[in-house]
């Protein structure tokens, strides 16, 4: 009896180890966007091919003091499709920032001032600049919410509004992304 229960739980051990995915950050953006492994996908973007994205981020449910995960989800779809073997310079990718997420756009001290806290996004954006990223905040929302055109972060554009980046770069081939 104890024989079989040994082999039992020996079995049960190598199927659970058996179903564990490795996740990996980068290398696109590094120390952000982990992603899954996943093992022989039936579905990858194609290598040699320009992908034109534009992610609509207008919500934040980090309650002010985390990262903004839909901003983090900027940096797992690169690091994905990198890892999968798509050149970063194939993947052209701007994100609008209104509603609830335009406070992502602080700069580190003024976001403080707002929130107790430095800007929990700041080093993702910069990342994500640093990946060609093209950030813009919504003019409309930033002003609608108190904020100054100097409390901005200066990694992040001043657009008259989301609307206006929409349209603008929708128009230019840009697919929507919208997680909210």
């Amino acid at each position: 009896m104890k024989k079989i229960f040994f082999l039992v739980a020996i079995f049960h051990f190598i199927a659970i180890n058996a179903q564990e995915v490795k996740t990996v950050v980068g290398p696109a953006v590094k120390g952000y966007g982990k992603v899954f492994q996943i093992q022989n996908p039936e579905l990858v973007l194609k290598t040699d091919k320009q992908y034109k994205v534009i992610f609509d981020v207008f919500t934040d449910a980090s309650k002010k003091k985390g990262i903004n995960p839909l901003i983090n989800t900027v940096a797992r779809f690169l690091n994905m499709h990198v890892q999968q073997g798509v050149p970063l310079q194939n993947l052209k990718v701007v994100v609008v920032l209104h509603g609830a997420a335009t406070k992502d756009a602080l700069a580190n001290l003024s976001f403080k001032d707002y929130y107790g806290v430095l800007n929990p996004n700041q080093e993702l954006i910069s990342q994500l600049r640093e990946a060609n990223v093209e950030i813009y905040v919504c003019g409309q929302s930033f002003f609608a919410k108190g904020f100054k055109l100097e409390e901005k972060s200066e990694n992040v554009k001043m657009a008259l509004s989301a609307l206006t980046v929409l349209v603008e770069y929708q128009s230019e081939g840009y697919q929507i992304i919208n997680f909210n």
